[in-house]
C-alpha cells in the first residue's frame, strides 16, 4: 500500500524559477546536473506520462497467473459453489423480498473473500515444490 499512499514524485524538489520554467531537483547527478530544468508545458508532458489510458487494468498478470496460463488452475482457487434454486412448489405464493439489512458490515459478512496475493502465492510455492518433487522422482 505504500506505493498507493506516496505521490509519484517529491513536491519539495519543484522550483518555480523567475524566468517561468520549472526545476526539478534530482535524486542522483545525471550527466553533471543536479535539476532538471523545463518549461511549464513539458513539465506537464512529464506529468500527463503518470497517468494510466482510460479502460486499461492498473494490474496485469503473468506467467502462472496470467488467465490463459495452463498452470493458473493449480495456483487459483476453485470458485465458491452455488447452490441450486429449489423448485417452488405448485400452488406456492412467494414472499415479499426480505428488507435490507441495516448495516453495511452485516450484508458483506456472507459474501465470499477474495484471496490475497500472499495467500496466491503460498499456494504457488506449495504446488511448485510438489511438481519439482515428481519431477526428480522421476529421473
Amino acid at each position: 500500500m505504500r506505493c498507493y499512499s506516496r505521490p509519484a514524485f517529491a513536491l519539495d524538489r519543484i522550483e518555480l524559477l523567475s524566468n517561468g520554467r520549472i526545476a526539478y531537483l534530482l535524486k542522483t547527478r545525471r550527466r553533471g546536473r543536479i535539476h532538471r530544468v523545463m518549461s511549464p508545458m513539458e513539465f506537464m508532458a512529464r506529468l500527463a506520462a503518470f497517468i494510466p489510458p482510460p479502460k486499461i487494468p492498473l494490474v496485469r498478470y503473468h506467467g502462472v497467473f496470467a488467465l490463459r496460463s495452463s498452470l493458473r488452475s493449480p495456483v487459483t482457487p476453485n470458485p465458491p459453489a452455488r447452490a441450486a434454486k429449489p423448485e417452488p412448489c405448485p400452488g406456492h405464493v412467494p414472499r415479499p423480498a426480505a428488507p435490507a439489512p441495516a448495516s453495511p458490515a452485516r450484508a458483506s459478512a456472507g459474501a465470499a473473500t477474495p484471496h490475497t496475493w500472499s495467500s496466491r502465492s503460498s499456494r504457488l510455492g506449495a504446488w511448485w515444490n510438489r511438481s519439482r518433487r515428481s519431477v526428480g522422482s522421476e529421473a
